[in-house]
Order: structure tokens, then sequence, then C-alpha cells
């Protein structure tokens, strides 16, 4: 059948974290270009009804009503909606929320549907002769009229069949079941343009979208008697978007820009002005000679790189690869001799460590000392520059946030690396983290706070951002081999004017370079690195620090019956329709050991072992608890971070103790990859016993190779209980009343959950390349969990850490819809800061190369003060005493013993 042309779309979205996976409709049937200059993507709420009826419609073809949280008779939850649709200037597709809306338009009532489903896929089955988009010849195209089809749902309400007004008929129900009755699917009003099904079309196990999509296109084509093309959509709607991407690459490199708009100059290598900096240009000119005749050292876009162009007058990327020298050296060992041994130099302002450790995936560890660090405060709005024993430089960003204030300067440093880049994970840059706080200036939607006023006075401020800038580093790939790193060259930027005006609207760059700040290693510091590399490689000397014997004593924040309590809230804003899924968490806190303390120590996760430790036990260095958890619960996004010189209300020193195994988001040669985690199961660890009577050792012969062996087969047959028979689920995943209650609402979990990272890449990326190639699969670090592997193409017009903040915070910490549920969850969790914890944690390269994880199950001291946050996702179907046991075996997987729980 022939394709309709397509018409220009405005798709009002309601704040669901669904509706930009409508797209991958689209782009299943035309060019990404086309759609991109043809459907927009709107927020429901970035027009009065006046000026979309004078402004808008007028311009539009046809509009879609996405899905959403909350109620269609409710104005605050539909906006100006039932008044469209009452109007129907142009044809209408309802989407679950949508379709609500359609009812209550026309006089029809908003139920609670019999079963509340939210990801479950279900049967659906037209009326019978067909009726509205289902009687449409691309509809019926290869299908048969009377042929049930699978489809996903997300809805707690539905309309009330008994109160339909006569202009609306149904036009498909869900198939009844035992135990469960129809529901709505589908309607369409008698006379007017105008559609809904209640149904996801969308949804990752959707069956027959594109069919609907393709009928409702050749109805709107028929509305407007059946032109042979459209226009493209005004540029005055397009920018209407909140997260606009880019049809097709420019033709011309893209140029960062000033505050004021113009494009930066390409600046010299170093600031000018100072004799101390030609003198040490003068000597880094010497050294790079020297440097530029060793064989062994690649400059990536160098004098000497073969095929590359002249020296980019900017950054330069260099790296030294050992060979075979040194690949039996432990990463512990360089990490101590090469970062935490100062010898003699001023202690560094931090030590970065990101240690991977898992046998399941190719990992690297990267190691270094930051230069500088920049901390963010979204109660001032202020920027701290910190600089080894110097007191810190603070800069108000006044309405700007720091995402866009970090990201024009991320451009802005990646404006000035050579045209030809060889890129491969983390070459220098940027490394740390966004707390989960930063949503208040990522999320669309999210009201900001008041700046605070003049009374903090001397207050100690939180650290919501922090990130350090890491000139020259040392690596281990994946195989073992051993590399120097860096950046070398600088960038220069004209320095503000020092008042405070122009203080508030100085960009990054402009201000660190006026501050001194200087971004590129010398050839010196380089050398030194090369250096010091070596010898350490040559000569291996066994670490002499001692892990921590034990983790100190964890308790949580809350009981459990609270926690339960705040479970049985998130299942009633569940029924009322507010969200789908929550994700709610709790705390769990300690102190480092004094002198006079008592430790327990937990014998490999075995709860009935443990044991006091003497007061010579005690922990001093949190170093050496990261030494502990990462053999205790080894993951692959391990790492310790330390900054010994910030502070926060809890104390002086900011380390944090991480054993994540969640990647959050990857940019790698302009793929972005997102990788969410759902369902836990607890691993058998080395040495616990779980041998019954006929069993192994039969519980009498602990630590035995019989008792071993059942260890390893109980182990596997949880990760296979956690996972199902491939073949099996599959088949489950089309009859969902098959699975168990618990195997049921896992699932459901990750419908959830992949259908919001495709929404998520989807506002950052070309729409035909968003793609799920890995569904539920098995990985086991501390605990066993179930990972889906989510990737797209990054759109050309958007920089490395936008891309960052238009898909933060990370949803599987949030639930969804996410704007949704995290306001649901800040009064659930009232209004408990989670800090470090639930945010992205790892590195942004110069290049633009970015790996971040999820910060779970992850240590952070601030002071004394530990704490590990811990929390699970809640749909209609959990089980508040299971879901309080989750929590407690993922915090378990981390530090072992708890104290104070039921």
């Amino acid at each position: 059948m022939e394709l309709p042309p397509l018409p220009r779309t405005l798709i009002l979205d309601y704040y669901d974290s669904y509706t930009n996976n409508l797209l991958t409709l689209f782009t299943k049937l035309y060019s990404d270009a086309e759609v991109l200059r043809k459907v927009v993507v709107v927020k429901a709420d970035r027009y009065s009804w006046d000026q979309f009826r004078q402004d808008v419609l007028p311009n539009v073809d046809c509009v879609i009503l996405s899905p959403g949280p909350g109620r269609p008779d409710k104005s605050s939850d539909i906006g100006f909606a039932l008044e469209l649709l009452r109007l129907h200037p142009v044809p209408i597709l309802g989407v679950c929320l949508g379709h609500q809306a359609i009812g209550v338009a026309f006089g029809g009532k908003i139920i609670n549907t019999p079963q509340i489903t939210h990801g479950h896929v279900v049967p659906v089955l037209p009326v019978h002769p067909a009726l509205g988009l289902f009687a449409s010849p691309a509809w019926k195209d290869g299908f048969a009229e009377t042929e049930a089809f699978e489809v996903v749902v997300y809805n707690s309400l539905t309309v009330d069949p008994t109160s339909l007004p006569d202009q609306l008929e149904v036009t498909a129900w869900s198939v009844p079941a035992p135990g469960k009755d129809r529901t709505v699917q589908g309607l369409m009003h008698k006379e007017f343009p105008i559609w809904g099904v209640q149904y996801h079309p969308e949804s990752i196990s959707s069956t027959r979208g594109t069919a609907l999509l393709r009928s409702f296109l050749l109805a709107v084509q028929a509305h407007h008697a059946n032109p042979k093309s459209y226009p493209s959509l005004l540029p005055s709607i397009l920018s209407a978007c909140a997260y606009r991407v880019a049809a097709a690459p420019s033709s011309k490199p893209s140029t960062p820009r000033t505050p004021g708009g113009g494009p930066w100059p390409t600046p010299p290598i170093s600031p000018e002005g100072s004799q101390s900096s030609a003198d040490e240009a003068d000597a880094d000119a010497d050294a790079d000679a020297r440097l530029n005749v060793n064989a062994s050292v690649n400059a990536v876009g160098g004098p000497n790189a073969p095929g590359r162009a002249p020296r980019f007058p900017g950054f330069r990327l260099v790296e030294r690869r050992f060979g075979e020298v040194g690949k039996g050296v432990e990463t512990r060992e360089v990490f101590e001799r090469v970062v935490r041994s100062r010898k003699g130099k001023e202690r560094a302002i931090g030590e970065i460590w990101l240690d991977g450790q898992t046998p399941l995936r190719s990992t690297t560890a990267s190691l270094a000392i930051p230069s500088f660090v920049l901390t963010y405060s979204l109660a001032s709005r202020t920027v701290s520059l910190h600089r080894g024993d110097q007191p810190p430089i603070t800069l108000d960003l006044g309405e700007t946030t720091f995402w866009d204030w970090f990201s024009d300067g991320q451009a802005t440093l990646a404006a000035h690396l050579p045209p030809q880049v060889v890129r491969g994970g983390w070459r220098g840059g940027w490394v740390g983290w966004f707390g989960y706080e930063m949503k208040e200036e990522s999320l669309a939607g999210y009201r900001r706070r008041p700046k605070a006023g003049n009374d903090v006075g001397e207050q100690v401020e939180e650290v919501d951002a922090c990130w350090a800038w890491v000139p020259s580093l040392a690596q281990r790939t994946g195989d073992g081999e051993w590399l120097a790193r860096a950046v070398l060259g600088n960038v220069s930027a004209l320095p503000a004017s020092g008042s405070p005006e122009a203080e508030a609207e100085a960009d990054m760059i402009s201000w660190l370079v006026s501050r001194g700040i200087k971004f590129g290693a010398s050839v010196r510091e380089y050398d030194e690195l090369v250096t010091s590399l070596s010898t350490v490689l040559s000569s291996s000397q066994p670490s002499q620090v001692v892990p921590a014997p034990a983790f100190p004593t964890f308790r949580p924040i809350a009981t459990g019956d609270d926690y339960r309590g705040r479970i049985d809230s998130c299942r009633e804003a569940i029924r009322q329709g507010e969200s789908y899924e929550l994700t709610l968490t709790t705390r769990f806190e300690s102190q480092l050991c004094s002198s006079s303390s008592t430790r327990r120590i937990d014998a490999d996760a075995d709860a009935d072992a443990t044991a006091t430790a003497t007061a010579n036990d005690s922990i001093t260095d949190p170093y050496e608890l990261y030494l502990r958890l990462r053999t205790f619960n080894p993951a692959y996004y391990s790492a310790w971070m330390s900054f010994p010189s910030l502070s926060t209300p809890r104390g002086h020193g900011v380390h944090v103790l991480s054993s994540s195994p969640e990647r959050f988001l990857r940019i790698e040669g302009g793929q972005v990859e997102m990788m969410p985690i759902k369902g836990t199961m607890a691993r058998v660890k080395p040495g616990q016993c779980v041998c019954t009577p006929g069993t192994g050792c039969g519980g009498l012969a602990k630590g035995s190779e019989k008792c071993a062996e059942e260890g390893r087969k109980e182990d596997e047959r949880r990760g296979r209980e956690l996972q199902n028979d491939p073949k099996e689920r599959a088949e489950n995943l089309m009859a969902s009343t098959r699975l168990t209650s618990s195997s049921l609402h896992l699932h459901l979990q990750i419908f959830l959950i992949v259908d919001l990272i495709r929404s998520d890449l989807l506002s950052c990326c070309t729409p035909s390349t968003v793609a799920v190639p890995k569904l539920i699969a098995l990985e086991s670090y501390g605990v066993h969990n179930l990972v889906t592997t989510v990737r797209g193409k990054l759109a050309p017009n958007v920089g490395t850490v936008e891309a960052v903040k238009r898909c933060f915070p990370p949803g599987s910490m949030t639930g969804a819809p996410k704007l949704r549920s995290v306001q649901l969850l800040d009064k659930l969790e009232a209004g408990r800061r989670r800090g470090i914890y639930s945010g992205a944690l790892g590195y942004i390269g110069i290049d633009g190369e970015t790996d971040l994880s999820v910060v779970i199950r992850t240590i952070v001291l601030e002071g004394n003060r530990l704490s590990i946050g811990a929390g699970g996702a809640i749909t209609w179907l959990s089980d508040r005493d299971a879901e309080w046991d989750e929590v407690l075996t993922k915090v378990r997987s981390v530090v072992g013993v708890l104290d104070g729980v039921e």
C-alpha cells in the first residue's frame, strides 16, 4: 500500500516518559530528516490555549495527545486538551491519557481499571465489523480483521464503558480472561476526526504500532482532501520542542558559543602576558622536541602523527604504551606508588581510581591526580574552584544552570582538539559526579528552588556536583597493558573584567583562565608521569597497605515498618494513576571507627560468623575500607574518588567508595549506550555453606570441596531463577498470566525501564538509531542482576554534557513517568537528600568520550560519617515485605552484616 505524505504533526507531551517513543513509529515509515522537519514534541504547558489556537493550530495538520500521569478530568493534568477535542480543528489521535481525555471531553467518566496494569502485555481485539482506524486499509493490510494483537498497557484508570456518550463508539477491547474483565482499548468519535487507543503502540513489546500510525495518517490525508505533500513545520513551532535533535550533520563544523552567542576565536596554546609563561613555553618546546623523537609515543594529531594535519593550535592528546612491561603488576600497587605516594610534593587535591573489577566484561582502570576541582551548590547557585592549599574561589551563576555553563565549557575545550582525534576510552578531561539533586536543573518541568539569600553566611554548602580536571593519567587496558596518557597544550580566552556583573555572565573557560588555570599538562609533567610509571612497572613492590579487616556496622535511618508504610503510599499513588512505578529509597549510616570502638566482622557474608575487632584494627584511612570493598563486592564500575579538602555540612573531606555494577550512560564514537539494571537476587558468597541434609556436605563440613561445589550449583540456580529460560521467557512475555507473581513483577519493571530509557535516548539521539540490542541479560557481581542494553547515535547538534543532562537523573532511580515520579518521591522520602547516591559518576573526556555509572552500592564518607543508599522500584504488584528484604540484600552485598534491622 502506498505510503501517504507525512503531515505536519504536533505531539502534545503531558510529561510522560514514553512520549518520545512515538517518534520511532514515524521513522519506521519515513526518513529521520523528514520526521524531524514535520513532527515535533511539545510540552503540554508550553502554550496557553489562546496561543495554541491562534499560533499553532493554523500551521499543523494533526495533533497527537500523548500518554501521561494523572487524570483527564483534572485540569492541572490535562491542560487545554478537552477544549481542543471539542473544537476538533484538525484530526486528533489520543494515546492512553489522551485516549481517556476523548471520553471525558464528550461526557464519559473515568474509573479505576478492574486490574491495574503497568507494563503488562495484553491481547486486544478490534470490534467486528471493524470501526475507525481498525477499519482502515492500512490496518487490514496482511492482517485478519478478527485477529487479536499483543500490546503493552500502562494504566490504572480507564474510560467507563457504561458512561460513554452517544457521540463516541468503542473500536477495540482487551480480550477477557479468567479473573480479567475486558476494558476499552479503542475509541472514535462518530462524526469528528478523533480516535484514541488506551494501550501504548510505541512500547518495546507492542505489536502493530506502525499499522495504527499509518491508519491515522491515511485518515489525516483524507480529512485534508488528499494533498500530494505537506509543508514543513514553522521554525517557531519547531523551536518550541524542549529537546530538539538535528535531522542531519551540518556541512560546517560546530563552533562553541560565547554567552553572547558569537563563535569562539581559536585561542593560542597558552595565555600570553607573563615572562614566566614564555619561559615555561620555551622549556616545553625543548621537551617537545625530545618527546617527538620517541617512537613509542603516539602524539594524536601531533606534528609527527602520520597522515594527520599540521599541529592544531590548542590541545594534543598523547599516550605512551608500555607493551608487555608491567602486565603482571597489580593495579593497586601502581595506584599506591604513582598516585598516593607524593614523595615530598604537596598533598594532592584529590585521588582518582576508576577501578573496573569483574570477570564478565573487559575492564579498564584509570589512575590520576586532578589539577583542580569544580563544585556546585544548587542552593546558592555558585561554582567553587578548589586548588591545592589555596582557598576556594566562587562564581555566582545567577540564572544560568550549571549544566549549561559546564556544557558550553566542555564544548569549547573539545573545539581546541585537532580535527582528527583518534578516540578510545578516557584520554584526560573531567572526572566526578552529578548528585541526584541536580535533577532540579536537568528535568524539564521540575520547579527550580529560589536562590538562597545572603543570610547563608558562612554555612558550609552541599556539594551537588563535583568535577575534577585530569590532564594526565595512568591507565590499564582490558588486556593488562599499561598506558600513560595526557592532554598537552592549553587554551586561553578573554578574561572577565572582574566586576560582579561580568563575573555572573562569565563562561567557564574565560573565568578559569582568568584565575590562572592551565588545562593542559606541560611536557615536563607528562615526562614525569611516564618515568614514574615506568619505574613502578619495572620493579614491582607488593603493597604495604592492609585492607580494613571489617566494615563498620551500618544501621538504617528508617525502620522496616516505616519503609513498608511508604511502599503502601507508593502503591496508592500508582492506583490513582499518578505514576507507573516509583523507585523508593532509604539510607544506611555509620561512622569511621574510633580508637575505643569495636566492629563486627563478617565472614564471607555469613551473618552467623561475627567477631569483635580490637582497637588496633580501627579504620583511620578510608582507602583501607575501599580495598576491602573492591574484593568483597567487585563490580564493573568500582571506583575510589577522594577529595580531602572538600567540605559538606556533615564534615571535612569527601570520599566516594563505589562498587556500582550499573552503567548510566556511555558515549563512544558518537554512539550512546545505557544499561539499566532491574531485578536482584542474593548470590552464594565464597565459603558460605548452603548445603542441606542430602546435598553437598550436608551442613557438616563447611569449606570442603563438596560444600564449595554445592555452593556453585546453588549460585547458578539462583541466576537461572532470576532470569528464567530465554525461550520460556519469550513466550511468557506474550502470555503474562503464566508468570509467577514475583517473575511477573520483575518483567513489568523491565518493560517500564526499557521504554523509559528509549524515550530518554530519543531526546538526544537520531530517532531511527535508537534500538534495544540486548533485553534481560543476566550479569552477576555481588548479587545477580538482569541488565538491558539500549543504544542510539548521538544527534549532531547535541553535545556530550547536554546529552547527559537530557537523560538525567537515571531512570532506574526515579520510576516513570520521570517528572511526576520524582515529585512524588520528594514527598514520600520527606524531602531527604539522596546526594551522590542515585546520581551519575565517572568521566567526561575532553574529546567527548564519556562513561558514567549509576551511583548505587556506594559508600560515601563525609567527615567521619559514612552512608550508603539503597531502594527498589515499587509497582502495583510490589510486596511490601519482599521489597524491604531486597533493600537489605543490596546493602548486605556491599557492607555485609547490618544492625537495627528486623
